[in-house]
């Protein structure tokens, strides 16, 4: 169990990382037993205006192998900010608690899950102008094998707008994403229309 706090562009006190890793230890190990294999705390300044400003705090939880949880939170004090990504954390995990702890007594179910590139797409006959963004690949990871609902969990739990997986139910490559409305979206490209 490993908890690494940084900052970005700005130096994180004793005091500020002793807090925040003492509320996360507390966070896990009352939902979930203490059990994690790493996390990530990264604190950092945004500027709102010439005079206003923000701390943001990142957090980023392995609870397994094949579970991430993500949130943050933003505030002008720094305390609050990590106190705000916390108890989104705190929320989250709390949601899915039961559908972790059946999944974790469950393993073993990821049956051949694919590996994932990370790569950066260029092409000498795209649109180069300024305003043309770099079209970049970079969730690095494995397609494992979900039903649907675990994979709008890990989304969820993950902070992430899109989950590709391999359906458990047929077998086919299947994606959920966060829609403009606030639903949920599932391709599942198997399925005929009639």
């Amino acid at each position: 169990m490993t908890i690494t706090i940084t900052g970005k562009h700005i130096e994180v006190g004793d005091s500020l990382r002793d807090f925040i890793h003492q509320e996360l230890e507390r966070v896990v190990s009352h939902y979930m037993g203490g059990e994690f294999l790493e996390a990530h705390v990264t604190i950092s300044k945004d500027h709102l205006s010439k005079e206003k400003f923000a701390f943001k705090t990142d957090i980023s939880v392995h609870i397994s192998r094949n579970f991430l949880a993500c949130c943050h939170g933003q505030d002008e004090d720094a305390y609050r900010s990590a106190t705000l990504a916390l108890e989104k954390l705190e929320t989250r995990i709390k949601k899915y608690k039961n559908r972790l702890n059946d999944r974790h007594r469950h393993r073993g179910t990821d049956h051949n899950p694919l590996p994932m590139q990370q790569y950066i797409l260029q092409s000498d006959q795209e649109d180069t102008g300024q305003d043309t963004p770099v079209i970049v690949a970079e969730m690095a990871g494995e397609v494992s094998h979900l039903s649907v609902g675990e994979a709008v969990m890990r989304m969820d739990l993950a902070d992430a707008p899109v989950i590709m997986f391999r359906n458990a139910a047929n077998g086919q490559l299947n994606v959920v994403y966060k829609r403009s409305d606030g639903h949920i979206g599932w391709i599942d490209p198997s399925r005929q229309l009639a």
